[in-house]
């Protein structure tokens, strides 16, 4: 009796062993239910993490570990029939709106259907990994114009204009091109012998506007050299001045203009001066008239 008695005990003892793994199995998978994609999601990253580190799993972690991995694994299908569902049934509705209007268009349609999956009810292609290759739709043209081998390209040099062969002038570039001053003297004189010679008035206008802009532009250089000789002298005094322990005088550009006009007073002859001399005091005084008020110009006039 007493053995009797002591096998239904192991056996009532093992029974409850048995049923304790499967309840508590049925409250974890209650309690994973329960809970969201985030927390399952951390819990699944800190398991991973505990096995990188190389600590030893018991067996209710391993239960832990599948119960969440079945769960994510229901979560991803939810989510991907989702939207398949909801294109099926946007479909359907378009189909039982659109009505047949004739025989051939049943025809179209029966053999639409009988045709594989549309875009729309195919699964969604995801990538595997961030690593691999993206999946294009058969769509897009590849170019035709793709560089199989890198070939070298050919850099073109014309000599006329490559630095390795200009040279530049030595000394005053002015000096250097000076022939092209008496050029231009030459070419007035012929357009002056041609204005005498021209009979038509349109002609001899076009030819003295010439002429005026030609010796304008020698009078405009020469005023310019004459600046650059004024400038050049001056600092040449300044150099002497410098070594000799003073600072530095830099001309202003009032007194540069002055200098060069009484160099370009110097060079005239008396003549020539007064004539320059009337010229510039008419001018000023036209200067003057168009300031005045209108009642004190006619009153001047």
């Amino acid at each position: 009796m007493d053995d009797a008695s002591g096998r239904e005990d192991e056996h009532s003892d093992t029974g409850v062993s048995d049923n304790k793994p499967a309840r508590s199995r049925q409250t974890y998978e209650q309690q994973i239910g329960n809970l969201s994609f985030g927390a399952l999601k951390q819990a699944q990253d800190a398991v991973s993490r505990k096995r990188k580190r190389g600590s030893d799993t018991t067996a209710d972690q391993e239960d832990k570990l599948v119960a969440l991995r079945d769960r994510l694994r229901q979560i991803k299908e939810q989510k991907v029939s989702k939207p398949l569902e909801a294109s099926k049934t946007a479909k359907k509705s378009k189909l039982s709106r659109q009505a047949p209007s004739d025989d051939s268009s049943d025809g179209d349609s029966a053999s639409d259907s009988d045709s594989g999956p549309s875009e729309e009810d195919a699964p969604h292609k995801s990538r595997t990994s961030k690593h691999a290759p993206t999946a294009q739709s058969t769509k897009y043209q590849v170019s035709r114009r793709r560089q199989v081998v890198d070939v070298p390209k050919r850099n073109i040099r014309d000599p006329r204009f490559d630095a390795i062969h200009q040279r530049a002038p030595t000394g005053n570039l002015d000096k250097a091109y000076s022939f092209l001053v008496d050029y231009q003297k030459d070419e007035i004189k012929e357009l002056k012998a041609e204005i005498k010679r021209t009979k038509s008035e349109e002609e001899k206008d076009i030819l003295r506007r010439k002429v005026n802009s030609m010796e304008n532009r020698l009078k405009a250089k020469a005023a310019k050299e004459r600046e650059q000789e004024v400038l050049r002298k001056h600092r040449k005094e300044e150099k002497t001045k410098v070594e000799q322990g003073k600072t530095p005088y830099y001309l202003k550009k009032k007194e540069l203009k002055e200098q060069a006009l009484v160099e370009k007073f110097k060079g005239m002859k008396s003549k020539e001066r007064q004539k320059l001399i009337e010229k510039r005091q008419k001018k000023e005084s036209q200067k003057e008239k168009k300031r005045m008020p209108e009642a004190r110009r006619m009153a001047v006039g």
